[in-house]
């Protein structure tokens, strides 16, 4: 029988991106001239006019772009004339490589990166680490036998019957949180929407939860047929989170160390995404006992009811029963979920400090000499604005570079030029080529 794997998967993937200048406008009449195949929509979004689906080659949507601001002229809106919304479909996310493709993809296109719009994180089981079943978990913590730290506001879906009451998903967070937290029966979900996402079951079948991709089946130890129901734990981050700060545990001590970026290099292998999820879960998905001070006290006083006192007159008095009083939440039990490895580093997801009023400068820095460009037809006055902007635009491609410099810069570049003339190799592979000759003080 296959051995179980983590099967942690990303679900959505959205970026928000700047289009190339010199490429500028990267409609869907752009992408057909470079050879793919593009259906569009007869209508926008509330933020943007145009909405397109590229295909794969085999004619299935890949990846969603939304672009051309509907408030692009209004410096208020925050957003430019090159902002756009890029997203890799639901089975795309799924593939192992999917930062790895959709990054190059960005490349070859000189999309500029400008932050993780919307990124779901998910991990599907069929029992904890601790052995808990998650059904059985949940209903003790919706009848109060534990209490959640973090994430005060919760919504329970499911179906209120006269027979019996039903749930399917418990969420905690709200519309506006950094982070919502869901857990679900990913089995029942599919079922009840009767939709065959078979790229999730393949996952289920990849990583041993269950032994048929079809059928759905998991085989005991005596050979018979089981249907296990899987469940799924899952974060959405939105574009409030910025950066991830590395957390150095020191005698029982949490210590702040360094800021690393909220970046898609952060997801782009099995083993990064199960390190993602241990340290989402640490804080986000962390229960604790509901326990009393005063709970042997309480029980004693329940199983030997204090007879009734008399004053000496004979007047009865009151008496002191004693009621429950809750434990601070800290100083409760933790109910361990997850075996945690403690012995590396740990990241707690942070929102950037204040820096969109840098950014608001820029695009609207870049916007103005645009249209200054456009109303002045002296070239002297038209190419000096041309270099201001591809200053900020080499600014903006620095990002993208490792190191932040000028070689980076040239490499990226060259990386992109070669692609453009139909290179086979992957960027990351070209990229790494040209450092590599770098080395060898053969270029440049």
């Amino acid at each position: 029988m296959k051995a179980t794997a983590r099967c942690v998967n990303l679900d959505w993937l959205e970026v928000y991106v700047l289009e190339d200048s010199q490429r500028y406008p990267c409609d869907a009449d752009y992408f057909r001239r470079a050879g793919y195949f593009v259906k569009e929509r007869d209508y926008g979004t509330r933020n943007y006019s145009q909405a397109f689906c590229i295909e794969d080659k085999h004619g299935d949507p890949w990846i969603e772009v939304r672009r051309a601001p509907q408030s692009s002229d209004t410096s208020f809106s925050g957003y430019v004339r090159e902002s756009c919304n890029l997203r890799l479909v639901n089975r795309y996310c799924y593939s192992p490589t999917a930062i790895k493709d959709f990054t190059d993809f960005l490349l070859l296109h000189g999309y500029v990166f400008k932050h993780i719009f919307r990124i779901d994180l998910c991990y599907d089981f069929t029992r904890f680490d601790s052995g808990d079943d998650p059904e059985t978990f949940a209903k003790r913590y919706i009848c109060g036998r534990y209490r959640k730290i973090n994430q005060a506001k919760i919504a329970i879906y499911g179906d209120d019957t006269w027979s019996q009451f039903e749930w399917q998903s418990l969420k905690w967070g709200n519309e506006k949180s950094m982070v919502s937290t869901k857990l679900y029966d990913k089995t029942l979900e599919l079922k009840a929407n009767k939709t065959d996402k078979t790229y999730i079951k393949y996952a289920w079948w990849n990583d041993g939860l269950i032994d048929h991709p079809i059928e759905c089946y998991k085989l005991n130890d005596a050979g018979e047929k089981t249907y296990p129901h899987v469940w799924r734990i899952e974060f959405s981050m939105k574009s409030k989170a910025r950066n991830w700060i590395t957390i150095e545990f020191q005698g029982g001590k949490k210590v702040r160390k360094k800021q690393v970026p909220h970046r898609l290099d952060m997801f782009d292998t099995k083993e990064k995404m199960w390190q993602r999820f241990e340290e989402l879960a640490f804080h986000y998905f962390r229960f604790k006992h509901k326990e009393y001070k005063n709970a042997p006290a309480f029980i004693l006083q329940k199983k030997q009811p204090p007879k009734k006192a008399v004053s000496c007159d004979g007047v009865p008095l009151a008496n002191s029963e004693i009621t429950l009083e809750l434990k601070r939440k800290y100083d409760c039990a933790d109910k361990r979920l997850f075996n945690f490895n403690l012995d590396r580093e740990f990241h707690q997801l942070d929102q950037l400090p204040k820096e969109v009023k840098k950014n608001r400068d820029d695009a609207i820095l870049r916007r103005r000499l645009i249209m200054y460009q456009h109303s002045h037809p002296d070239p002297k006055l038209y190419n000096a604005c041309q270099v201001l902007l591809d200053n900020l635009t080499r600014n903006e491609w620095l990002k993208l570079a490792e190191h932040n410099t000028h070689t980076d810069y040239v490499i990226l570049q060259r990386a992109l030029a070669m692609k453009l003339n139909h290179d086979e190799r992957t960027v990351c592979e070209i990229i790494e080529a040209l450092r590599d000759l770098l080395d060898g003080d053969s270029i440049f």
